[in-house]
């Protein structure tokens, strides 16, 4: 992983209140030193997206070692372009996902899982090494997840999860 160099000068903003308030309402799941806090963002343009990471940028930094949009492999938005955030309705529960970021990756960049639904149905997904955000199959979602198996699922056909949003912001006062 890269290392990264602790940044004196932010290059976000920091949050607006009503951002940092609905940010208080939203379970986050665990990696390490890391809070995810995985949302649905409505945008100034109105577009709504479900599947967005609001974080810190040097908590971020020190993990992931680039800014998202530095890294062709990610996708950003970025937070003053945010409205409203809430709960994302596509995550895994908390108590899931923190089940499988304590088991670590997989492999080298990528983590695979199988989620038990209430129905005895089970999936496998494969990701990079965030988690939170899964395709439910149809009619499932959050509160049908039972249990997860983390590192699970290799020879079963995993369905990758979707695209997800970094969404960096300063943690300075303005």
């Amino acid at each position: 992983m890269p290392q990264f160099e602790e940044v004196s000068v932010s290059r976000y903003p920091a949050l607006s209140d009503s951002i940092r308030e609905a940010l208080t309402k939203i379970v986050p799941s665990k990696a390490g030193q890391l809070l995810y806090y995985p949302c649905r963002v409505t945008l100034e343009s109105g577009e709504r997206l479900d599947t967005v990471y609001i974080e810190p940028e040097k908590p971020y930094l020190r993990i992931w070692g680039v800014y998202p949009e530095e890294d062709k492999g990610k996708k950003w938005i970025r937070i003053q372009d945010v409205v409203a955030v809430e709960d994302s309705p596509v995550r895994l529960p908390a108590r899931f996902a923190n089940e499988i970021y304590s088991q670590g990756e997989s492999g080298m960049g990528y983590t695979i899982f199988t989620v038990a639904f209430s129905d005895g149905k089970r999936q496998a997904f494969v990701t990079g090494n965030a988690v939170d955000f899964i395709h439910y199959p149809p009619g499932k979602g959050p509160n049908d997840v039972i249990g997860v198996e983390p590192h699970e699922g290799r020879n079963a056909e995993p369905i990758v999860t979707p695209d997800w949003y970094w969404c960096l912001y300063s943690e300075e006062v303005e």
